[in-house]
């Protein structure tokens, strides 16, 4: 296959882009899918015959917009099957990457579709590729061709499992928070989550949902995460008299309380309306009736009291917040 490689670089580097648009089409599936890995296995050239390909498959036909779709198909796996060496992997997503934006809206959902199916059921071992997924995820927001129902579907399936999508692509809450019409069910299906995850999973969690809570959203981010260390405490005191039962161990759930505890500080000092809103999520929660929301005193005082009663972390919380500059929580 060196001579087909060889052929398209060639042409590619030359004046008439027809000529290679007509070549590439000389050329079955299965041709261009062995010269593809021929190439990337032995690293030679492969970029420059990647770039080959794209250059004789215009998006705006069908023909070169099934090819571009078929060079992602193929290259996902095959970067994610370990034989390829480092650089050349990285090599190959950086060029799928640039390239992701001329995709059509349905090459697009294919390819959505195609890294939550390869998650779920664990065949992204090296990870390698899921650097484009939030570029597809991106990109694939942007389509406004693409019902309301399509994207909350795909929402639906990057949470329908227990740990793999969690895990994965929460990391690239960025990229889905696009979807904006489908944010808050998302958010509704990842909090229902948080009691089915590993302890040590819910600190990176939790700093990619304040994150997310830029795009909207804050109060319901906030109720979730103070609402599920609640629950905590509430099983920990509960639990306490009897040690054979418990369920998690209390200086790990310590531990995550704490670093969950500096993950919404640092946020709260990055984004000022979210600690304005934490506020009224410790009127809601706890169950205190405090009228009008101020910095008045009295009213803190009331505040860090009621949270004392009802949670050991939401004290330690309240508590660590407070001493901030106040026009954090001036309206």
């Amino acid at each position: 296959m060196k001579a087909e490689i060889d052929k398209i670089v060639t042409l590619s580097d030359g004046d008439s882009t027809a000529e290679l648009q007509k070549y590439l089409s000389s050329l079955s599936n299965d041709e261009l899918i062995t010269v593809i890995t021929n190439g990337a296995l032995k690293g030679k050239k492969v970029g420059s015959m990647i770039k080959g390909i794209f250059k004789g498959s215009p998006s705006n036909s069908p023909e070169g917009s099934n090819r571009r779709l078929l060079v992602y198909q193929h290259c996902i796996p095959l970067c994610e099957s370990g034989d390829l060496q480092t650089e050349v992997a990285a090599d190959i997503i950086g060029l799928l990457m640039l390239e992701t934006h001329t995709l059509t809206g349905s090459c697009l959902a294919q390819l959505a579709s195609l890294f939550v199916d390869a998650i779920k059921v664990g065949k992204m071992g090296s990870g390698k590729s899921l650097e484009l997924f939030p570029t597809v995820l991106t990109a694939l927001s942007a389509c406004d061709s693409l019902a309301f129902e399509y994207k909350k579907q795909l929402i639906n399936s990057l949470c329908s499992s227990r740990s793999g999508l969690i895990r994965y692509t929460i990391l690239h809450a960025w990229a889905i928070s696009l979807y904006k019409e489908v944010l808050p069910v998302f958010l509704i299906k990842v909090l229902r989550m948080f009691t089915k995850l590993d302890l040590q999973e819910i600190p990176p969690l939790v700093y990619q949902l304040l994150l997310l809570s830029a795009k909207g959203c804050k109060k319901q981010v906030l109720e979730g995460i103070i609402g599920y260390f609640k629950e905590q405490d509430i099983r920990q005191e509960e639990e306490s008299l009897d040690l054979e039962v418990q369920s998690i161990p209390q200086d790990q759930l310590r531990h995550v309380e704490g670093t969950a505890i500096l993950h919404i500080v640092f946020a709260v000092r990055l984004d000022h309306d979210l600690g304005r809103e934490f506020l009224k999520s410790i009127k809601v929660i706890c169950f205190y009736t405090w009228g009008k929301i101020s910095v008045q005193v009295s009213a803190i005082f009331n505040t860090i009291t009621v949270c004392l009663n009802r949670s050991k972390w939401m004290f330690i919380l309240v508590t660590t917040l407070l001493p901030m500059k106040p026009s954090v929580w001036k309206s």
